[in-house]
């Protein structure tokens, strides 16, 4: 592992048993091995700690770290505070990873000497797979550069999400980023955009880095759901997304090219691919 930069993966889990020893093993059978594997269980009340812990007596790499519940947002933030990594990449626990996900992401970034690289994804249902990348791009431009892409597709899972990304961890760090709480869906977009206020170059991966298993359980349907049971939150959140993206292109001085299809986001953000 001598040369190769440390990468810090937090995971968040929740009642978690039933698909978190698959997500440790393909995390611990990475390609990559210079990998510090952080878990924050969020209060589970199942036997989510214990199959964590003893995760962690089989491998050294693995920190088990636990809170009373309360959310994912606080899970994150607090795995972030042990990272030391020079990249950080954010997993859900009722997930996969292929073998050659991370390095494939650190070889990318560490060639192109990218702040973020964004990578395909698979979304795995039942027995059916269902591959998806970002126009086949595999390229690198600056964060200016993509702005066009973002205002078009900012409702994707391709901006949208936190797991088909490898970030800086010295950026967050001068950013002093953390999630915000008391969202009920979409941190993850309001930490990426955020995270775009001060990142200069962004690459693009082709290859299929994550298993998104696709479930009535998985955090992105309980997210999902919860727009429909709670219209006037959903509302609310959407506005603040919106304005999330909005202050990113103000802070770049982008926000008069794009205002009038910016706005358009608050109609399309979803669960659209």
């Amino acid at each position: 592992m001598e040369g190769q930069p440390l990468v810090s993966i937090v995971i968040p889990a929740y009642n978690a048993e039933k698909t978190l020893k698959r997500m440790l093993d393909s995390v611990t059978g990475q390609t990559w091995q210079n990998t510090q594997i952080i878990l924050v269980d969020d209060g589970s009340r199942d036997n989510t700690l214990r199959i964590a812990r003893e995760a962690a007596e089989r491998d050294a790499r693995i920190q088990v770290h636990t809170q009373e519940n309360r959310g994912v947002s606080q899970a994150r933030n607090m795995g972030m505070r042990f990272c030391t990594g020079k990249y950080i990449r954010f997993l859900d626990a009722d997930d996969t990873l292929p073998p050659e996900s991370t390095e494939i992401l650190v070889n990318k970034a560490e060639k192109e000497g990218s702040d973020l690289v964004i990578g395909g994804y698979k979304e795995c249902l039942g027995t059916r797979e269902f591959r998806f990348n970002l126009e086949n791009r595999d390229d690198t431009m600056t964060v200016t550069e993509m702005l066009p892409l973002l205002c078009r597709k900012a409702n994707t899972y391709f901006y949208g999400v936190l797991w088909n990304k490898l970030f800086r961890r010295d950026i967050i760090e001068e950013m002093g980023l953390a999630f915000e709480d008391g969202l009920t869906y979409g941190e993850d977009f309001v930490f990426h955009v955020t995270y775009l206020k001060k990142a200069e170059r962004v690459s693009f991966v082709k290859e299929y880095l994550y298993d998104y298993h696709r479930s009535m359980g998985s955090m992105t349907f309980r997210q999902a759901f919860s727009c429909v049971t709670h219209p006037l939150r959903n509302i609310n959140t959407k506005v603040r997304l919106y304005h999330s993206m909005r202050d990113m292109y103000i802070f770049r001085n982008e926000y008069g090219k794009y205002r009038r299809k910016l706005w358009l986001y608050l109609f399309k953000v979803g669960l659209d691919k």
